[in-house]
């Protein structure tokens, strides 16, 4: 129960009486939570308290309101900072969240004029085509699409691919760090096939990222063009420090 005397508000405690029940499977995402009148009445506070307690978890996106349904548990969106366009598997580090990837493709092709350039190819190189369907907390999230200079980065068709390839050019290459020489993120709606994939319907949005990944010397690593669920994934600004 809430505690009266406690120097945390009441909204807070009651938020915090929710969060983890939802946290620890108590409550299941996708099931309606009692209204605001059974929630003030359990708890015997008013229903202002109830209400700002829920608006907070609705913001964090542990609860959606459904108009005419009432409030439902959900899973709070993936978020990484918009200066970060890389790491998939590292976001979910952070964010306590376990991370799995699926191989759907890997397969050596010619490079097109674009890639030639992006990626630094000399006439004789091909390219490796890496697609993957990356997962958080067992949900599709992601549709990878990775593209690297064959020449330098061919062993990569022979492992597994299943964790962070970062991790593994890390240990295989030497690669201490992968930033992105440029990033733009736009949306657009899921295919047919995206859709089957991200197990999302046709018409979905998509955050779009298209990357450019370098290594610590700004030598390109690998062109990416990701799609990702976009009621699933956020991007925030890191909050910049002022100067008097």
């Amino acid at each position: 129960m809430l505690e009266q005397d406690n120097s945390i508000p009441l909204y807070i405690q009651l938020k915090n009486i929710i969060k983890a029940a939802i946290d620890s499977e108590e409550i299941t995402v996708g099931c309606k939570i009692p209204s605001e009148a059974e929630l003030a009445e359990k708890y015997n506070v008013s229903r202002i308290t109830v209400r700002g307690a829920l608006s907070e978890l609705v913001s964090e996106g542990y609860l959606v309101k459904k108009q005419g349904k009432g409030t439902y548990a959900s899973r709070p969106k993936l978020s990484r900072p918009i200066e970060d366009a890389l790491g998939f598997t590292e976001s979910c580090r952070r964010a306590g969240v376990e991370s799995t990837s699926v191989v759907l493709k890997k397969e050596v092709i010619e490079p097109d004029d674009k890639l030639k350039d992006l990626l630094k190819l000399n006439d004789r190189d091909k390219v490796l085509y890496i697609q993957r369907l990356r997962f958080a907390a067992g949900e599709p999230l992601m549709l990878e699409n990775n593209y690297y200079s064959n020449t330098k980065y061919g062993f990569l068709i022979n492992e597994p691919l299943t964790g962070s390839l970062y991790d593994l050019l890390r240990e295989k290459k030497g690669i201490d760090t992968c930033e992105a020489l440029k990033t733009i993120i736009s949306v657009t709606t899921a295919s047919q096939s995206q859709a089957v994939a991200l197990q999302t319907s046709i018409g979905a949005p998509l955050f779009v990222l298209d990357t450019l990944a370098a290594d610590q010397n700004e030598e390109p690593v690998h062109y990416g063009l990701q799609y990702v669920v976009g009621e699933k994934y956020c991007f925030v600004r890191r909050k910049s420090r002022t100067h008097a």
